[in-house]
């Protein structure tokens, strides 16, 4: 039978990323407190995190990204940080299934003469959606 607290335990990711929020945050001059009340944890949680003892979340690591006004890779080195450059409209799209499909759709068109006519029945259709 597997073990079903090994997840639990930290790894060396997790001292890793508390070395980084550590670094971060003697260097931007705040206490361990400071930077809990804004990512929303006591200072203990914080000595925790930084000790690399608890794992630390997705949504967590957003708000120490922003806190500490650090890009995702200062974390994970090596990933890149495309959210600097996503248009939230692009990604509403995207992440549909209906958006999905134009896409997959738009990319069999290989003729610009068609894929022009494919913009202009969208943004027709888009126009008078709008107008009501």
């Amino acid at each position: 039978m597997k073990n079903r607290n090994a997840a639990k335990h930290p790894t060396a990711q997790d001292r890793y990323i508390g070395d980084r929020i550590k670094e971060a945050r003697i260097a931007a001059g705040m206490t361990q407190k400071e930077l809990g009340a804004l990512i929303g944890v006591s200072y203990q949680q914080m000595q925790k995190y930084e000790d690399g003892r608890n794992r630390i979340n997705g949504a967590r690591i957003e708000m120490l990204l922003s806190a500490l006004n650090r890009p995702f890779n200062y974390f994970y080195p090596g990933a890149s940080d495309i959210r600097a450059h996503s248009d939230p409209e692009l990604t509403s799209v995207l992440t549909s299934k209906q958006g999905q499909r134009a896409v997959r759709a738009f990319s069999r068109l290989t003729q610009p003469s068609d894929q022009r006519l494919a913009i202009e029945v969208i943004e027709r259709l888009a126009k008078e959606q709008a107008n009501g």
